[in-house]
């Protein structure tokens, strides 16, 4: 186990057992993009990440795993923080991407552990106790 902060951090938005994939020219992938070096929050990052590139404001943001990964916007592997994203404010602008249930995380050709991380934030329960 390790607390190594993240070169990149990205945003799992999930609602009705689908989550947002976004479109990019080289293919699919997570919102968000580089933690820079100074910056000291990863959540306040990652929201602002959302709100640049898919227009949402987010509100309950959960810590969900670190991982090399390889996003299509970037020509190398970076060790990156996934963070579901189960409420925020606003949608995500059109042509920004798409909802993605299980079948169609499956189908889409993501790698494995994006593919196998995805799969398994759709089949998490998530309840409000407050």
């Amino acid at each position: 186990m390790t607390d190594r902060r993240p070169d990149r951090v990205y945003g799992i938005l999930v609602r009705d057992r689908r989550a947002f994939v976004a479109a990019y020219p080289a293919g699919m992938g997570l919102p968000g993009g580089v933690f820079p070096p100074l910056a000291d929050h990863r959540k306040n990052e990652l929201t602002t990440l959302l709100y640049d590139q898919l227009g949402v404001w987010a509100r309950s943001i959960w810590a969900q795993g670190a991982f090399e990964y390889q996003h299509p916007a970037e020509d190398q592997p970076w060790f990156s923080g996934f963070y579901t994203v189960w409420e925020w404010e606003g949608e995500p602008r059109p042509g920004t991407g798409q909802w993605l249930d299980e079948a169609a995380v499956l189908e889409s050709g993501l790698p494995a552990p994006l593919r196998i991380l995805l799969l398994s934030v759709l089949n998490t329960q998530v309840m409000r106790t407050t």
